[in-house]
């Protein structure tokens, strides 16, 4: 299990299903416990670890809040898209971080604090998760957070600077699932003469 954790890098999270080639769930449940009880990981909340290290001025650091959604995620089986407060923070459309942290998901309502952060993982059907993982689905809620109306271009050529090639391209593929009035931004952002 060291060696796992090792080999994934400082500041990956992972559940005991993470886990499950290794031997029956008792048995990775045991070996966790004995790991965090030792000191070598740490158990961020029910069933959710991560490797904590020490840095020089931050003291004690583990795993992201990208990670730690990420395994939540994995573990559940669940398709999460950001709030649009949220992917607009994280595409430079904004500089606001929330105080908690939105998603919208096909699971069961959650809410999970890690430390002072709260991540709340909100029920939602239909259309708007068929973009979840995506980064289209990133997009469009940035767009929604922006406004309809208040969309100029440096919005877009910031969002664009934010997204690498492929997922511009995308953006053309998932154009249909998206709101007819945000279908010209995504053109204009997977453009090339931008």
């Amino acid at each position: 299990m060291l060696r796992r954790i090792a080999a994934k890098g400082r500041g990956w999270a992972f559940t005991p299903n993470d886990f499950s080639d290794l031997g029956d769930d008792c048995s990775i449940g045991m070996a966790l416990t004995r790991l965090q009880r030792s000191g070598k990981i740490r158990r961020i909340s029910h069933g959710l670890y991560d490797q904590p290290h020490t840095h020089p001025l931050l003291g004690q650091v583990g795993a992201g809040t990208d990670a730690v959604v990420d395994a939540i995620a994995h573990k559940r089986n669940l398709r999460l898209l950001p709030s649009p407060a949220l992917a607009a923070n994280q595409l430079g459309l904004s500089t606001q971080v929330p105080a908690r942290l939105v998603y919208h998901t096909d699971g069961a309502p959650t809410r999970l604090t890690l430390g002072k952060l709260q991540i709340d993982l909100r029920r939602n059907t239909g259309r708007l998760l068929s973009l979840a993982g995506r980064s289209s689905g990133l997009v469009a809620q940035a767009l929604r957070d922006v406004g309809k109306e208040r969309v100029t271009d440096d919005h877009l050529n910031r969002v664009r600077a934010h997204l690498p090639a492929r997922a511009r391209k995308q953006l053309l593929q998932d154009i249909i699932k998206v709101p007819a009035w945000m279908r010209p931004h995504f053109r204009q952002i997977a453009s090339n003469d931008a």
